[in-house]
């Protein structure tokens, strides 16, 4: 797997790569845009330069960008529908001008309607979307959810079946697997079993080539809890087991594999990712901070 971080874009788009070459990246993830915000940016042909010149010489690894979080292809307010339609084309667009890979996409929130009539309503504004990019290079590619409050795409049929019910540009679009979403939505790799049975009913209900990229975060919460809380790889619930079978999983070995933390944690991340690479089964479930390795200490005399 291709291992990186979500770097930042601070001081220009191209500074990405400056980053990446720092952290030893050999993949990255990107905001192309502020997330938080409708408003979209209009690249001029000099910042597209910069940033192609800038991927060239950092060797044309993978990128990849992480879309909008306002995006909510099903949602209930025609304007906001709208505008969540036309924020991914303008994200299509602006990637394909620079020559992005993919974009990781959360499919959207249901709120009061109905899980298949939300699922339609995703799938419509995915064909329109492709349909409207025929010919680009980009992937659109759907991030699977923790499946917090009423967020569509946290078990595998409802990917699946947004992508059959995609009219246009089927083929075109990809998956992003987010390790900590699985986790929490109650996909449980820890075991060889559960990675082999996971892998095997994604690989019938929506096919492994479908896979563009995955965010690679270990869990704060338990399984199931459908809670969306990142922690450092093999300090958090998911633990060392599933990360290593993906280290040296040879349908993945170009894949991007992105690690969504904090620089520091991000860091020491990485470092375990890759010190999993044609090594032997961890014997350790998970680390264990510091912390948690002092003895409590001896309670003194009470003073009065």
């Amino acid at each position: 797997m291709l291992l990186g971080a979500h770097e930042s874009v601070a001081g220009g788009l191209e500074k990405a790569f400056h980053r990446a070459d720092a952290h030893g990246d050999e993949a990255i993830q990107i905001f192309t845009k502020n997330a938080n915000q409708w408003k979209e940016p209009v690249l001029v042909r000099e910042q597209i330069a910069a940033f192609r010149a800038a991927h060239a010489a950092w060797g044309g690894r993978p990128v990849v960008a992480h879309g909008s979080y306002l995006v909510n292809l099903c949602a209930e307010k025609l304007d906001i529908l709208e505008r969540s339609r036309e924020t991914v084309f303008a994200e299509m667009v602006r990637c394909e001008g620079l020559g992005v890979d993919g974009i990781a996409l959360h499919p959207g929130a249901a709120l009061d309607l109905g899980e298949e009539a939300a699922l339609d309503r995703v799938a419509e504004g995915l064909s329109g979307v492709l349909e409207r990019t025929k010919g680009m290079r980009t992937r659109l590619c759907l991030e699977n959810t923790a499946g917090q409050g009423s967020s569509l795409g946290w078990s595998l049929d409802q990917m699946a079946s947004i992508i059959d019910r995609t009219d246009d540009g089927r083929a075109r679009l990809g998956v992003c697997l987010d390790t900590q979403h699985l986790f929490a939505a109650g996909y449980d790799l820890r075991s060889a079993a559960g990675y082999d049975a996971f892998f095997a009913e994604f690989e019938a209900k929506i096919g492994t080539g479908r896979i563009a990229a995955f965010h690679l975060n270990d869990s704060k919460r338990p399984l199931g809890e459908r809670v969306d809380r990142h922690e450092e790889i093999g300090m958090g619930h998911i633990g060392l087991y599933p990360f290593w079978r993906l280290m040296n999983d040879a349908r993945f070995e170009r894949t991007a594999g992105i690690v969504e933390l904090p620089p520091e944690t991000a860091a020491t991340s990485l470092t375990r990712l890759r010190a999993m690479r044609g090594a032997p089964e961890p014997r350790e479930k998970r680390l264990v901070r510091p912390l948690e390795l002092t003895p409590p200490q001896a309670k003194g005399p009470r003073r009065r």
